[in-house]
């Protein structure tokens, strides 16, 4: 029972997810996040037509564009334009911690970085 609850909280402790579960976890349904992958915005890591697996990594940027669909009442198109750009800030939040890791403690206070 630890495992499941575990599993819907920290979706990263799995590689893969299929599309079903994808939708499930980030309420957006099959036909739309196919409607992503059209728009090379969302990518699969493998598509056989019986099963189409996803990496986990995937449920939380979705969650956060599926809400902010909701709150604006955005389209798809757009859904997946924001999905492109929130991939990208954290890939830009990663490579700063990854900078902010190597600068001496020294420089962190006096330029002040956390």
């Amino acid at each position: 029972m630890n495992q499941v609850l575990t599993d819907w909280l920290w979706p990263g402790t799995r590689e893969t997810i299929t599309l079903e579960e994808l939708s499930q976890r980030c309420g957006i349904s099959e036909a739309e996040l196919a409607e992503l992958v059209g728009y090379c915005a969302l990518v699969p890591l493998t598509s056989s037509p019986g099963e189409v697996a996803f990496s986990a990594h995937w449920v939380t940027p979705l969650r956060h564009a599926a809400r902010l669909r909701l709150d604006f009442d955005l389209d798809l198109f757009t859904v997946a334009v924001l999905l492109d750009h929130l991939n990208r800030i954290d890939e830009l939040e990663r490579r700063v911690h990854a900078l902010q890791a190597v600068l001496p403690a020294s420089l962190h206070a006096s330029k002040g970085f956390a």
